[in-house]
Protein backbone atom coordinates (compact mmCIF):
# COMPACT_ATOMS: atom_id res chain seq x y z
CA UNK A 1 0.00 0.00 0.00
CA UNK A 2 1.31 3.21 -1.05
CA UNK A 3 -1.01 5.27 1.87
CA UNK A 4 1.92 7.55 3.23
CA UNK A 5 2.52 7.81 6.81
CA UNK A 6 1.87 11.84 8.42
CA UNK A 7 3.84 11.07 11.61
CA UNK A 8 7.14 9.84 10.04
CA UNK A 9 8.74 11.61 12.70
CA UNK A 10 7.07 10.16 15.56
CA UNK A 11 10.02 7.76 16.20
CA UNK A 12 12.35 10.31 16.41
CA UNK A 13 13.34 11.21 20.18
CA UNK A 14 13.55 14.51 20.86
CA UNK A 15 12.32 17.39 23.39
CA UNK A 16 9.00 17.29 21.47
CA UNK A 17 8.83 13.69 20.94
CA UNK A 18 9.17 13.47 25.16
CA UNK A 19 6.41 15.81 25.44
CA UNK A 20 2.89 13.83 26.09
CA UNK A 21 0.34 14.34 23.33
CA UNK A 22 -1.89 16.14 25.48
CA UNK A 23 0.65 18.68 26.03
CA UNK A 24 1.92 18.90 22.41
CA UNK A 25 -2.24 18.90 21.16
CA UNK A 26 -2.07 22.14 23.90
CA UNK A 27 0.63 23.92 22.59
CA UNK A 28 -0.33 23.89 19.08
CA UNK A 29 -4.04 25.18 19.69
CA UNK A 30 -2.49 27.97 21.90
CA UNK A 31 0.37 28.77 18.90
CA UNK A 32 -2.60 28.52 15.99
CA UNK A 33 -4.99 30.97 18.22
CA UNK A 34 -1.88 33.53 19.16
CA UNK A 35 -0.92 33.29 15.61
CA UNK A 36 -4.92 33.51 13.98
CA UNK A 37 -5.51 36.50 16.67
CA UNK A 38 -2.83 38.90 16.09
CA UNK A 39 -4.40 42.32 14.85
CA UNK A 40 -3.18 43.72 11.51
CA UNK A 41 0.06 45.05 10.86
CA UNK A 42 1.79 43.07 14.06
CA UNK A 43 4.43 42.32 11.70
CA UNK A 44 7.28 42.43 14.55
CA UNK A 45 4.48 39.30 16.91
CA UNK A 46 4.40 37.39 13.63
CA UNK A 47 8.04 37.05 13.00
CA UNK A 48 8.26 35.91 16.93
CA UNK A 49 5.64 33.17 16.50
CA UNK A 50 7.18 32.16 13.50
CA UNK A 51 10.65 32.02 14.64
CA UNK A 52 8.93 30.04 17.76
CA UNK A 53 7.33 27.62 15.36
CA UNK A 54 10.39 27.08 13.43
CA UNK A 55 12.70 26.74 16.48
CA UNK A 56 10.26 23.61 17.48
CA UNK A 57 10.75 22.56 13.92
CA UNK A 58 14.10 22.27 14.29
CA UNK A 59 14.34 20.81 17.56
CA UNK A 60 11.98 17.91 16.63
CA UNK A 61 14.12 17.41 13.72
CA UNK A 62 11.74 17.83 11.20
CA UNK A 63 13.15 19.29 7.96
CA UNK A 64 11.65 22.76 6.71
CA UNK A 65 11.19 21.41 3.18
CA UNK A 66 9.19 18.39 4.63
CA UNK A 67 6.99 21.18 6.52
CA UNK A 68 6.48 23.34 3.58
CA UNK A 69 5.97 20.49 1.36
CA UNK A 70 3.05 19.99 3.28
CA UNK A 71 2.07 23.22 3.93
CA UNK A 72 1.26 23.24 0.08
CA UNK A 73 -2.75 22.53 -0.10
CA UNK A 74 -3.89 23.78 2.74
CA UNK A 75 -2.09 27.11 1.74
CA UNK A 76 -3.18 27.40 -1.73
CA UNK A 77 -6.64 27.03 -0.05
CA UNK A 78 -6.09 30.03 1.43
CA UNK A 79 -4.54 31.89 -1.26
CA UNK A 80 -7.29 31.49 -3.43
CA UNK A 81 -9.94 33.09 -0.27
CA UNK A 82 -7.64 35.82 0.09
CA UNK A 83 -7.02 36.69 -3.56
CA UNK A 84 -10.12 39.41 -3.50
CA UNK A 85 -8.23 41.35 -0.58
CA UNK A 86 -6.17 42.39 -3.42
CA UNK A 87 -9.23 44.37 -4.99
CA UNK A 88 -11.94 44.78 -2.68
CA UNK A 89 -9.93 46.57 0.16
CA UNK A 90 -10.24 50.74 -0.13
CA UNK A 91 -6.67 52.84 -0.53
CA UNK A 92 -3.80 53.99 -3.00
CA UNK A 93 -3.72 51.82 -6.19
CA UNK A 94 -0.17 49.88 -6.88
CA UNK A 95 -1.36 48.31 -9.97
CA UNK A 96 -4.64 48.11 -12.62
CA UNK A 97 -5.84 44.30 -13.57
CA UNK A 98 -7.72 45.36 -16.30
CA UNK A 99 -11.05 47.39 -14.58
CA UNK A 100 -9.79 46.45 -10.80
CA UNK A 101 -7.20 48.49 -9.26
CA UNK A 102 -4.64 46.57 -6.27
CA UNK A 103 -4.23 48.48 -3.73
CA UNK A 104 -1.73 49.20 -1.49
CA UNK A 105 -3.65 48.33 1.80
CA UNK A 106 -5.44 45.33 -0.11
CA UNK A 107 -1.73 44.08 -0.59
CA UNK A 108 -0.74 44.69 3.12
CA UNK A 109 -4.09 42.86 4.10
CA UNK A 110 -3.02 39.79 2.09
CA UNK A 111 0.41 39.71 3.10
CA UNK A 112 -0.73 39.27 7.12
CA UNK A 113 -3.56 36.84 6.34
CA UNK A 114 -0.74 34.55 4.43
CA UNK A 115 1.43 35.20 7.09
CA UNK A 116 -0.85 34.66 9.48
CA UNK A 117 -2.06 31.64 8.22
CA UNK A 118 1.50 29.83 7.48
CA UNK A 119 2.46 30.64 11.22
CA UNK A 120 -0.75 28.98 12.33
CA UNK A 121 -0.20 26.23 10.15
CA UNK A 122 3.12 25.40 10.91
CA UNK A 123 2.76 23.77 14.45
CA UNK A 124 -0.27 21.85 12.92
CA UNK A 125 2.28 20.46 10.40
CA UNK A 126 4.48 19.77 13.74
CA UNK A 127 1.60 17.90 15.25
CA UNK A 128 0.85 15.27 12.91
CA UNK A 129 4.45 14.97 12.00
CA UNK A 130 6.03 13.79 15.53
CA UNK A 131 2.28 11.92 16.94
CA UNK A 132 0.91 8.96 16.17
CA UNK A 133 -2.54 8.60 15.36
CA UNK A 134 -3.24 6.71 18.60
CA UNK A 135 -1.38 9.47 20.82
CA UNK A 136 -2.96 12.05 18.94
CA UNK A 137 -6.61 9.91 20.09
CA UNK A 138 -5.12 9.86 23.73
CA UNK A 139 -4.19 13.42 23.70
CA UNK A 140 -7.51 14.51 22.65
CA UNK A 141 -9.16 12.69 25.36
CA UNK A 142 -6.92 14.30 28.18
CA UNK A 143 -7.53 17.48 26.49
CA UNK A 144 -11.73 16.45 27.55
CA UNK A 145 -13.16 15.40 23.48
CA UNK A 146 -15.61 13.66 24.14
CA UNK A 147 -15.49 10.02 23.57
CA UNK A 148 -17.67 9.24 21.05
CA UNK A 149 -15.52 11.49 19.11
CA UNK A 150 -12.24 10.15 19.48
CA UNK A 151 -12.75 6.46 19.05
CA UNK A 152 -15.05 7.79 15.67
CA UNK A 153 -11.53 9.35 14.81
CA UNK A 154 -9.66 6.41 15.15
CA UNK A 155 -11.85 3.84 13.55
CA UNK A 156 -12.00 6.13 10.58
CA UNK A 157 -8.33 6.20 10.53
CA UNK A 158 -7.94 2.79 10.81
CA UNK A 159 -10.73 2.09 7.93
CA UNK A 160 -9.03 4.94 5.89
CA UNK A 161 -6.26 2.37 5.35
CA UNK A 162 -7.80 -0.60 4.27
CA UNK A 163 -10.24 1.51 1.88
CA UNK A 164 -7.32 2.51 0.43
CA UNK A 165 -5.62 -0.52 0.08
CA UNK A 166 -8.98 -1.95 -1.69
CA UNK A 167 -8.57 0.78 -4.23
CA UNK A 168 -5.00 -0.04 -5.00
CA UNK A 169 -5.61 -3.63 -5.41
CA UNK A 170 -8.93 -2.94 -7.96
CA UNK A 171 -6.90 -0.80 -9.86
CA UNK A 172 -4.23 -3.04 -10.18
CA UNK A 173 -6.65 -5.68 -11.29
CA UNK A 174 -7.95 -3.50 -13.81
CA UNK A 175 -4.43 -2.12 -15.42
CA UNK A 176 -3.50 -5.88 -15.55
CA UNK A 177 -6.50 -6.83 -17.55
CA UNK A 178 -6.08 -3.72 -19.69
CA UNK A 179 -9.12 -2.68 -18.93
CA UNK A 180 -10.15 1.34 -19.70
CA UNK A 181 -9.60 2.05 -22.96
CA UNK A 182 -11.18 4.81 -24.43
CA UNK A 183 -12.90 7.51 -22.98
CA UNK A 184 -16.38 5.98 -22.23
CA UNK A 185 -14.90 2.74 -20.89
CA UNK A 186 -12.59 4.63 -18.56
CA UNK A 187 -15.47 6.67 -17.18
CA UNK A 188 -17.50 3.06 -16.58
CA UNK A 189 -14.47 1.57 -14.70
CA UNK A 190 -13.61 4.64 -12.42
CA UNK A 191 -17.79 3.87 -11.61
CA UNK A 192 -17.58 0.96 -10.79
CA UNK A 193 -14.28 0.64 -8.98
CA UNK A 194 -15.20 3.41 -6.57
CA UNK A 195 -19.11 1.58 -6.30
CA UNK A 196 -17.11 -1.73 -5.95
CA UNK A 197 -14.62 0.13 -3.07
CA UNK A 198 -17.88 1.73 -1.48
CA UNK A 199 -19.41 -1.59 -1.02
CA UNK A 200 -16.66 -3.32 0.00
CA UNK A 201 -15.80 -0.89 3.27
CA UNK A 202 -19.06 -1.28 3.98
CA UNK A 203 -19.31 -4.83 4.38
CA UNK A 204 -15.30 -4.82 6.06
CA UNK A 205 -17.16 -2.12 8.47
CA UNK A 206 -19.77 -4.44 9.37
CA UNK A 207 -17.47 -7.32 10.15
CA UNK A 208 -15.13 -5.33 11.84
CA UNK A 209 -18.05 -3.68 14.06
CA UNK A 210 -18.71 -7.52 14.76
CA UNK A 211 -15.18 -8.71 16.01
CA UNK A 212 -14.24 -5.54 17.55
CA UNK A 213 -18.16 -6.72 19.91
CA UNK A 214 -16.56 -10.03 20.04
CA UNK A 215 -13.67 -8.68 21.63
CA UNK A 216 -15.46 -7.18 24.37
CA UNK A 217 -15.37 -3.68 22.79
CA UNK A 218 -17.44 -1.23 24.83
CA UNK A 219 -17.10 2.40 23.40
CA UNK A 220 -13.28 2.85 23.67
CA UNK A 221 -10.25 2.06 21.93
CA UNK A 222 -7.76 0.10 24.06
CA UNK A 223 -4.33 2.36 25.05
CA UNK A 224 -0.62 0.03 24.62
CA UNK A 225 1.09 2.24 26.56
CA UNK A 226 -0.13 4.83 29.02
CA UNK A 227 1.41 8.67 28.77
CA UNK A 228 3.84 9.59 31.22
CA UNK A 229 4.09 13.34 32.24
CA UNK A 230 7.12 14.47 34.18
CA UNK A 231 8.31 17.90 35.82
CA UNK A 232 10.38 18.75 32.39
CA UNK A 233 7.43 18.20 30.05
CA UNK A 234 4.85 20.27 31.76
CA UNK A 235 8.00 22.92 32.12
CA UNK A 236 8.58 22.67 28.50
CA UNK A 237 5.06 22.98 27.60
CA UNK A 238 4.37 26.14 29.95
CA UNK A 239 7.05 27.78 28.78
CA UNK A 240 6.18 27.61 25.17
CA UNK A 241 2.41 28.87 26.34
CA UNK A 242 3.39 31.66 28.37
CA UNK A 243 6.54 32.71 25.53
CA UNK A 244 3.41 32.78 22.89
CA UNK A 245 0.71 34.46 24.91
CA UNK A 246 3.41 37.17 26.09
CA UNK A 247 4.14 38.04 22.08
CA UNK A 248 0.36 37.74 21.57
CA UNK A 249 -0.34 40.08 24.34
CA UNK A 250 2.31 42.46 23.15
CA UNK A 251 0.78 43.17 19.95
CA UNK A 252 -2.58 44.82 21.38
CA UNK A 253 -0.37 47.23 24.01
CA UNK A 254 -1.09 50.45 22.89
Amino acid sequence: MSFRHLDRFAQVRSPVTRVPAAGRVFGTVVLALATATLPAGAWVQLGLLAAVSLALLAIAHVPLRVALARLAWPLGLVLLASLALLVVMPGEPLARLGPVAVTAQGADRFAMVMGRAMVALLPAVLLVSTTSFPELLQGLRELRVPVAVATALGLAYRLLYLTVDELERLQRAARSRHAGGGVTRRRHLITAIAAATLGRAFVRAERTHAAMLARGFRGTLPLLHAPVWTYRAVLNVAAVSILVLAVAASARLP
